[in-house]
């Protein structure tokens, strides 16, 4: 990179969009959501769905709460996203015996089967892209997004 170009990219008025990498990460983030919804559009499930089945597959029986943490939703949104699963006989919601407040989440069977189907449909809309990088490049790839998350979150690692 010219001493010039350094010089632009650190010069806060001149900061274009493709220099930017949230905005890129947005980019990428977006047309993968996109292609993902229309891959699993087939199977009669919705994008924000499949964020919660692919929690549930992992740890099923969970809190309300917890579930909507673990997609990083306002646990009012989720509860109509769940509601809406719900009467697709995707899982069922019981009130907590001990915690009347707490809502316990659980998978039907129709929903485990989903897994079966859904990851692979996932697995090939998430390599599709990477087929033009080669595995260290993908290996640093993963890396430097991993370091770029844990900032961004306040972590070290």
């Amino acid at each position: 990179m010219s001493d010039k170009t350094r010089s632009e990219l650190n010069n806060i008025s001149t900061f274009p969009t493709d220099q930017s990498i949230a905005y890129l990460a947005r980019e990428v983030t977006r047309i993968y959501t996109r292609d993902l919804q229309n891959a699993i559009a087939v199977h009669g499930i919705l994008i924000g769905q499949y964020h919660f089945l692919r929690v549930l597959w992992e740890k099923d029986q969970i809190t309300q709460r917890e579930l909507a943490n673990a997609v990083g939703m306002k646990e009012s949104t989720t509860f109509t996203a769940l509601a809406g699963m719900e009467k697709k006989g995707l899982l069922t919601r019981k009130r907590n015996s001990g915690d009347r407040r707490k809502m316990t989440v659980k998978l039907t069977d129709k929903a485990r089967a989903l897994r079966s189907t859904l990851i692979p449909v996932a697995k090939a809309v998430n390599d599709r892209p990477l087929k033009g990088l080669n595995p260290n490049e993908i290996f640093q790839l993963k890396t430097a997004l991993e370091k770029l998350r844990d900032s961004l979150a306040g972590e070290v690692r």
